[in-house]
């Protein structure tokens, strides 16, 4: 580790050739929300540095091409797309995603561990990181009939898994509620994992009592109101993405209020972008929304694509989504699609 790290530092500082430099990129600062010109340098699988890097084995120049981190998906079902691992990361990578968080909870009511282990064992052959919460509530409800049952061993089993990051949604939250024994061991042993939540419509008295079982996230929130409620009541660890995409919604619908006249939403996102800090982040994905013309429902998909970019911090996967120095290679060429800079591929 140490060899390796060192030999970084030295590609860092231009002292050793790179393995590799995309040369002549323009690179999405994702941080400052700017578009940088350089040569992005790369040593092993980290990034070494971003400037005027020369000498690596190899370079490929990218022509002015862009570079934008990798997209972690921070919360998927991927059985839905109703497709194979495979054939999802031949969809899914080609367009940006580099990485997913999954409970696999679909499959696992299906076909219980061994469906997970097939998920996982495929994976590990693709350029797609996946990232895997214990799927707490299988079968979700005592009414199903499924095909498997996770219980308090199996849990305790999945979290020691490689690539286990933490515990899958509580969507049983009557369970949480009702101090249901089995819900909150499955809870107990995430320990210092992160547990995710599904409560809909929870607030008050019984959202404190949620949150106090060590739920600390939830991507259900149906109003801007329970969205700020939660926010409030658990300050950092409730996903920030929640109350970006809500003020973000927000601000741009007392925009578009004070902005009837002008000519088409992409004017008024411009406006926005500049108001609010969340949004000023992804200018890339504002250019394309004041390109399509005015279309709310694409301008709501790019702030959810911002939300989800959130992901790297609830599941402190951020060394896989930034250019800074150190961080893992998974940058994404915006024009060709991927780079085969691990030597796998998705096609």
């Amino acid at each position: 580790m140490s060899t390796k790290l060192s030999r970084l530092v030295s590609v860092a500082k231009g002292e050793r050739p790179a393995d590799l430099i995309l040369a002549n990129a323009r690179v999405v600062n994702t941080f400052t929300g700017e578009i940088e010109t350089g040569n992005v340098a790369i040593c092993g699988e980290r990034i070494a540095g971003v400037g005027d890097y020369q000498r690596a084995k190899q370079v490929l120049d990218l022509s002015g091409k862009y570079l934008a981190p990798g997209l972690i998906n921070g919360h998927t079902h991927l059985e839905s797309s109703m497709l194979d691992i495979g054939q999802y990361a031949r969809a899914v990578v080609a367009r940006g995603t580099s990485a997913v968080v999954t409970d696999l909870h679909e499959i696992a009511n299906v076909c219980g561990l061994a469906g997970m282990r097939y998920v996982l064992d495929s994976a590990r052959r693709l350029p797609l990181d996946l990232f895997l919460m214990a799927p707490s509530c299988v079968p979700a409800t005592h009414l199903e009939t499924s095909g498997a049952n996770i219980g308090l061993p199996d849990i305790r089993r999945i979290l020691k898994w490689p690539g286990c990051i933490g515990l899958g949604e509580v969507m049983n939250f009557p369970g949480v509620l009702g101090g249901d024994a089995g819900v909150l061991g499955k809870i107990a042993l995430a320990g210092e994992k992160p547990v995710d939540g599904h409560a809909p419509g929870v607030t008050g008295k019984d959202l404190d009592a949620y949150i106090a079982a060590g739920i600390n996230s939830d991507h259900e929130s149906v109003t801007l109101a329970e969205a700020a409620e939660k926010l409030a009541k658990n300050q950092e660890k409730v996903a920030k993405a929640v109350k970006e995409t809500s003020d973000a919604l927000s601000r741009l619908n007392e925009l578009l209020d004070r902005t009837a006249k002008k000519r088409n939403l992409g004017e008024a996102v411009e406006d926005l972008a500049r108001q609010a800090p969340g949004i000023a982040k992804f200018k890339a994905a504002r250019q394309k929304t004041r390109q399509a013309g005015g279309d709310l429902k694409q301008a709501q998909q790019d702030i959810e694509t911002l939300r989800k970019q959130r992901g790297e911090e609830r599941f402190k996967l951020d060394s896989l989504t930034n250019r800074i120095p150190g961080s893992e290679e998974d940058i994404v060429d915006a024009i060709v699609r991927t780079l085969r800079i691990r030597g796998k591929d998705a096609a």
